[in-house]
């Protein structure tokens, strides 16, 4: 009995550390454009405030969880300015962990005209099963 009790603790704390992770929403991500030479730089969040741009999604990208990296645009010195953030669907702030990240639940539009130029064979690439609008961004 008295070999269990420090596996069954040893257990529990295991469990409780990984209750505690930092959440994957927030962390720095960076849009892949492809490598051809004629591809143009991703936008910088920056540049994006800058210009008055829009948001920037990309699906199925791996330095995220969730699999969605976003770009948005953010003054110089705002706490997204460096580069891309990950996200994840959301249906409220909670989801963002607001507290934390900063980041709020909002509606992400993806253009229409723009997703019927494509052939199903890009929009599956690029956008995959994308099935939400709302996702954890920056605040507008």
């Amino acid at each position: 009995m008295r070999r269990l009790v420090p596996k069954m603790v040893l257990a529990a704390t295991i469990l409780a550390l990984g209750a505690c992770q930092q959440p994957d929403v927030g962390q720095p991500c960076n849009i892949t454009w492809g490598t051809s030479p004629d591809v143009q730089q991703a936008p910088t969040p920056v540049s994006l405030f800058q210009s008055g741009g829009s948001d920037y999604f990309e699906s199925g990208n791996t330095e995220c969880e969730n699999l969605v990296c976003i770009v948005s645009p953010v003054a110089p010195g705002g706490r997204y300015a460096a580069s891309g953030y990950c996200s994840k669907p959301c249906v409220s702030n909670n989801d963002c962990f607001q507290s934390e990240t900063g980041l709020v639940c909002r509606q992400m539009v993806l253009d229409p005209l723009f997703i019927a130029q494509l052939t199903p064979d890009l929009q599956q690439k690029y956008l995959g099963d994308v099935k939400f609008s709302s996702y954890c961004g920056v605040p507008k």
